[in-house]
């Protein structure tokens, strides 16, 4: 079960859809030098980066009842309280190395196009800080005094919560289907629990004013040059959905480009999207992403990170900078014209 589930996560998931993996036995403690006093089945996150924690039992196990229900609040309440800042990311980094796979590419393939990783990994620290995570307990069958248990705590506590009955079907020939069967989602927690989930709508120069103008005077014009400098390359600035950014927006016939970003971590920061510009015929080359990556150095200054199909940036304070702002307008417009050039 728990490897078709780490391999399948679409078998437990909601609303929300695809989730990612971060890792299987995940070490919990119970204290803030602690090391790993439990180990949570599987930890994977939502695309609006929501921390789901999953444990898995089987019927004929007697701990399936109330105890699993104690055993997982347990791994919550300690995990939101001890796990510090970067601790997912790093769980994630782990898992991948162990698998031979880059975490950043693996990613950005999950967060799609206009992905912010940093302000991603930012929103799951916040969500786990906060308490919005997401409980979920898997069995092959699922007991009414523990639904009842369930269904019970997912309409009062702020955290999701719910039961997934993994039902086994195979055939003479061999074929196994399993069939879930989600537990806990009443539809009067979901009405109480959705107006809490959406984000409140907020424009651009709101953004600005609630995000990067509390950093300082020099943040807050250099984050209105970079909204000048995406306009006067021939396209426009974006709150992202999840409200971590401001995503430059480049429109086509029939596509669309993402290939910058100002995000409001780290004091603010603006990236290069080489891993979504990667997929894209005109930037697929390496060479050429190596071209872009280069002249942004030469401009700005050292980067966050060297890999190509990463998202290099600089703190976005250097937009203040005359000759910076002229490199990153003129290297948006070529990035622009290359784009324009294939459609």
């Amino acid at each position: 079960m728990q490897e078709l589930v780490a391999a399948y996560p679409e078998l437990i998931s909601d609303q929300d859809g695809a989730l990612l993996l971060i890792r299987r036995e995940q070490p919990i403690a119970d204290r803030e030098d602690g090391g790993g006093r439990w180990s949570l089945d599987h930890l994977f996150v939502t695309k609006t980066g929501v921390p789901v924690l999953v444990e898995l039992k089987r019927a004929v196990d007697t701990r399936l009842r109330r105890e699993v229900v104690g055993q997982l609040l347990d791994y919550a309440a300690n995990a939101t309280a001890y796990w510090h800042e970067g601790r997912v990311a790093e769980s994630f980094a782990v898992s991948m190395a162990e698998q031979g796979k880059d975490p950043d590419e693996e990613l950005a393939s999950f967060l799609g196009g206009s992905s912010d990783p940093d302000g991603f990994w930012q929103q799951v620290d916040a969500n786990f800080s906060a308490g919005r995570i997401k409980l979920v307990i898997v069995a092959d069958t699922i007991p009414r005094e523990l639904a009842r248990i369930v269904e019970f705590l997912n309409e009062q506590m702020k955290a999701d919560v719910r039961a997934v009955e993994l039902s086994w079907f195979e055939s003479e020939g061999g074929i196994t289907a399993l069939t879930p069967s989600i537990i806990g989602e009443t539809e009067r927690a979901r009405s109480a629990k959705s107006p809490r989930a959406a984000l409140p709508p907020i424009g651009r120069d709101g953004w600005i004013a609630e995000h990067l103008a509390p950093l300082g005077d020099e943040t807050r014009r250099a984050a209105a040059s970079y909204v000048a400098l995406v306009e006067q390359a021939g396209g426009h600035a974006e709150v992202t959905t999840a409200q971590a950014s401001l995503i430059a927006v480049f429109d086509y016939p029939s596509d669309t480009l993402y290939p910058m970003t100002l995000s409001r971590y780290g004091k603010g920061s603006v990236q290069l999207c080489l891993s979504y510009l990667a997929s894209r015929p005109a930037f697929a080359a390496e060479e050429t992403r190596q071209t872009l990556y280069e002249r942004l150095s030469q401009v700005a200054g050292p980067l966050s990170t060297k890999k190509l199909n990463g998202f290099p940036s600089f703190p976005v304070t250097r937009l203040n900078e005359p000759d910076v702002q002229a490199g990153v307008l003129q290297l948006l417009k070529d990035i622009n014209a290359a784009m324009s050039s294939t459609k």
